[in-house]
């Protein structure tokens, strides 16, 4: 659950051992609102009283006595008295705004027979308006009012992840759910964020940040850190303004002088560092996302994409740019593939036989298992018709194609066990990205190097 301080600059965590955890203290007069929200309120909202109390507070967000100042005070006192609930306070919270706070039926329906009997009038436009606003439900209302905030974005971005972690069990959140994200595709607009390099020389606290979201291949000390922001190796992430200290994705980039086929090799800390200036090729290795509540709004293709751009001005040598990326469903895919459907590709074990052949003796079932990869890339959907693995999915629709598939290329625990050693090379030829985007997303057609497609014949 959330455990970030709403705004920086009106709020100090208490340093009161009877505090509740979680506890924030406003400074100046809202200080003695929070003390008392929290102190009439118990932090599981256990009792009926306890709810419709939160009800009242949540409604004098929405219609405050006062003006900008008492609405701005609702909103703070309103966030911290989320941040003091325990787990189930903060469902029932949840819940609350999800289910007390839908639009008025009723004021839809009337509004509705407004525009439709004015729909052909000069002033149609103040219906259509008239209609949208009470199509707008007082939840999402109230929810705007924290963006005002300073730290009030990493609130709600905070807010989403809780609830869609619960979103399954709760089904009644999912309109919650739906309107968080539409709030944050619009705050997180790729216009409205800045790229940066990192570099070894960032704040510490930065540092920490990227050894704590590693996403794909974990950071196992501050010396594998070093090596990643070396000469030849290069980090950029996207910032917020609004959450200036806190990566919202970032990516790490190899520069070489080849198409990288093993992750090994790319952060062996025992290689020298190589000169920059003349490398040829730049391999994308990792891409990580920091904020689970960010989850499902598209920052990684344009990341790539912006980096790409930076990395052909800066390295005018940079021809190649190429993914060395994981498969994260293969194994679970092939695990569920009985004798019937592997021997129509001439393979004569069942999928499971074959990862427990794995345990043993690998290297006995390279030809199948690249064979089956090729396949599992380039012939097995989603419902959707595009590529069923996500990575995949991503760098297709973002333009790449499916430059070659290497074998043994991650040699970790986690790599053998979700794609049993293959990673892939995704390439991305800055002429037919645009082509090739098209081409997936409408025909859902896979690009891919005839080295490829020759594995499938093998």
């Amino acid at each position: 659950m959330i455990k970030e301080s709403l705004a920086k600059t009106d709020i100090v965590k208490v340093e009161d051992k009877k505090a509740p955890k979680g506890f924030f203290k406003i400074l100046g007069e809202v200080a003695d609102a929070v003390r008392s929200w929290v102190g009439n309120i118990s932090p599981d909202l256990s009792s009926s009283r306890d709810v419709d109390s939160l009800v009242l507070k949540m409604n004098e967000c929405l219609n405050p006595k006062g003006g900008e100042v008492s609405a701005r005070k609702n909103t703070v006192s309103l966030g911290n008295l989320y941040l003091s609930l325990s787990e189930a306070g903060q469902i029932k919270f949840l819940q609350t705004l999800a289910e007390k706070f839908n639009p008025d039926k009723t004021k839809i329906d009337e509004e509705i027979k407004v525009y439709k009997k004015n729909q052909d009038s000069e002033s149609s436009y103040k219906f259509e308006q008239d209609l949208i606003k009470v199509l707008e439900s007082p939840r999402s209302k109230i929810l705007k009012q924290f963006i005002s905030l300073p730290e009030g974005l990493k609130f709600i971005v905070d807010m989403r992840s809780d609830v869609l972690k619960l979103k399954n069990q709760y089904k009644s959140l999912s309109p919650l759910e739906n309107e968080l994200k539409s709030i944050l595709c619009t705050l997180v607009d790729v216009d409205l964020l800045d790229l940066h390099q990192i570099t070894w020389d960032s704040p510490a606290s930065l540092l920490e940040k990227l050894i704590k979201y590693e996403a794909v291949h974990k950071i196992s000390s501050w010396d594998d850190l070093k090596n990643r922001l070396d000469s030849d190796r290069l980090c950029f992430a996207f910032f917020h303004y609004k959450i200036p200290n806190e990566p919202l994705i970032f990516v790490e980039v190899a520069l070489m002088n080849e198409i990288a086929d093993s992750i090994q090799h790319v952060l062996d800390e025992s290689v020298p560092s190589s000169d920059p200036s003349s490398a040829s090729t730049a391999i994308f290795y990792s891409i990580s996302n920091t904020q689970t509540g960010l989850s499902g709004i598209s920052l990684g293709n344009f990341l790539i994409k912006r980096v790409v751009e930076k990395l052909s001005q800066e390295f005018k040598s940079v021809k190649v740019y190429a993914t060395l990326s994981p498969v994260p469903g293969f194994t679970k895919w092939l695990k569920n593939q009985d004798v019937a459907l592997l021997g129509k590709l001439n393979i004569k074990q069942s999928g499971t036989e074959i990862l427990e052949s794995i345990k043993t003796n690998i290297e006995c079932e390279k030809q199948s298992l690249l064979k089956l990869c090729a396949h599992y890339l380039l012939k097995v959907k989603s419902s959707g018709g595009g590529a069923y693995d996500p990575v995949a999915h991503f760098h297709l629709s973002n333009g790449a194609s499916i430059k070659q598939i290497n074998w043994m290329a991650d040699t970790s625990e986690k790599g053998i066990s979700q794609s049993a050693g293959i990673m892939v090379n995704y390439l991305y030829e800055l002429p037919k990205i645009d082509n090739n985007h098209e081409n997936y997303m409408i025909n859902k057609a896979t690009s891919h190097s005839k080295k490829v497609s020759s594995m499938l014949k093998e």
